[in-house]
């Protein structure tokens, strides 16, 4: 999984292979450059309207089922994603089969029909979509902390949109997204696993002639929400209600992305954690608490989230607050190197699978042009320090982009607008 392979084909295309022993399974994934980021306010939610389309039917496959059974027939799974940033459609197939996977994942790309009916067929399933995160307090808490960490920009708005926003998405404003950023200079395609590196470049150019071609869009910067520790409620009738913490974080190629890491696991990586013996352990609090560290390409955030009952909300909130103002004071050495073996074992245990792998150095690429190998990726890691953590934690853990959303049957929830100094 270290001895990759990247090739760019004559009209701009990205191949990537990453051979794996001991395995008969390959996957393929075709990423663009491509995502709610990307979106203007009022067709918000395109970018994933988009991607469900590209399975209805393409000139050479007409329907959602021919283009399924190049895949299901022989044993394989066909799926896709829509990120913030990214776009991504993938197969995983027994290995003797995964040029025809390469085929059709191009081809859907490449000759989607987007038909008027599909399309309106295909909101009203992005509409039952939209209705179950509405129905789900954890995705409207992180939904409101992302919206005020990254005020009135793309960066803060759901993947999904809003049902308003996907109604008013039209088939024209798709073709136009379809040209501009389902290009071949916008397009990462990752085989990983049991593969021959010359047929995937064989197969890939036969796939990809073409393509269309043109520069995409690019999107504008991130900023941060970056003036005082605020609170959000979501008022929603629940049995349970969720508390997500949220702060800025590093991004994707910042130095100190591996001690942000590093921090999420010590504190709520697993039931050691810190919180986790806090707050669910020892005080019963929570089901479920932990943390997490997302990096983009140019910014990032750092959640803390927990699954609690309406009644527990400040309480938990101020357990939170407590164990987080620990760790720079009693932080150490041997918890931190714990937390490392922690991760260097899952990602260990990940990336024996071939779409984590294929995931992992497509993202990279997609996002920055360069691919960072797990061994590097572990041996970075290694280097982390105590000054790293600290470092880490002074960026994250401020009083200027502090955000603690609450969504729930919930009346008092901790008013930070009153406590400027929280950490």
């Amino acid at each position: 999984m270290n001895n990759f392979k990247t090739i760019k084909l004559e009209n701009g295309a990205t191949i990537i292979t990453v051979p794996m022993q001991n395995t008969r399974a390959t996957t393929v994934i075709l990423f663009f450059g491509a995502g709610s980021r990307y979106e203007t306010p009022d067709i918000a939610g395109s970018s994933h309207l988009f991607e469900h389309l590209l399975f209805k039917g393409t000139k050479k496959r007409n329907t959602p089922k021919e283009i399924a059974e190049i895949v299901e027939s022989k044993g394989g799974i066909l799926n896709a994603y829509t990120d913030k940033e990214s776009t991504g459609y993938w197969c995983k197939m027994p290995s003797e089969f995964y040029l025809d996977g390469i085929d059709v994942l191009v081809d859907m790309a490449k000759n989607p029909l987007i038909k008027t009916e599909d399309l309106e067929l295909e909101k009203n399933v992005v509409y039952e979509e939209i209705k179950a995160f509405m129905d789900s307090a954890g995705s409207r808490a992180s939904n409101k902390a992302d919206e005020h960490i990254w005020p009135d920009q793309p960066m803060g708005v759901d993947v999904a949109g809003s049902i308003e926003t996907v109604k008013a998405t039209s088939r024209e404003d798709l073709i136009k997204y379809l040209n501009k950023q389902y290009t071949s200079s916008n397009a990462v395609l990752v085989v990983s696993g049991d593969l021959d590196h010359e047929k995937v470049i064989h197969a890939s150019e036969r796939a990809f002639e073409g393509f269309r071609e043109g520069d995409p869009m690019k999107f504008s910067p991130s900023s941060y929400y970056n003036d005082r520790p605020l609170t959000v409620l979501d008022k929603m009738e629940t049995n349970q209600s969720h508390l997500t913490i949220a702060f800025k974080n590093f991004s994707l190629v910042d130095n100190l992305r591996h001690a942000s890491l590093v921090l999420s696991v010590l504190l709520g990586g697993g039931m050691t954690s810190r919180l986790f013996e806090q707050v669910r352990e020892k005080r019963g609090l929570a089901y479920s608490i932990n943390a997490t560290s997302q990096g983009y390409s140019d910014c990032g955030i750092f959640y803390i989230d927990a699954g609690i009952a309406p009644e527990n909300t400040e309480e938990t909130f101020k357990v939170v607050i407590e164990e987080i103002k620990k760790v720079k004071i009693d932080l150490s050495k041997e918890e931190i190197e714990s937390s490392k073996e922690l991760i260097r074992g899952r990602m260990m245990m990940r990336y024996e699978d071939s779409r984590a792998i294929a995931m992992n150095y497509g993202i990279q690429h997609l996002l920055n042009n360069k691919i960072v190998s797990i061994k590097e990726s572990l041996e970075m890691l290694k280097k982390v320090s105590l000054k790293d953590i600290i470092d880490a934690y002074e960026y994250i853990f401020n009083n200027s982009t502090v955000i603690a959303s609450v969504a729930g049957s919930v009346d008092n929830i901790p008013d930070l607008t009153k406590n400027s100094q929280i950490f």
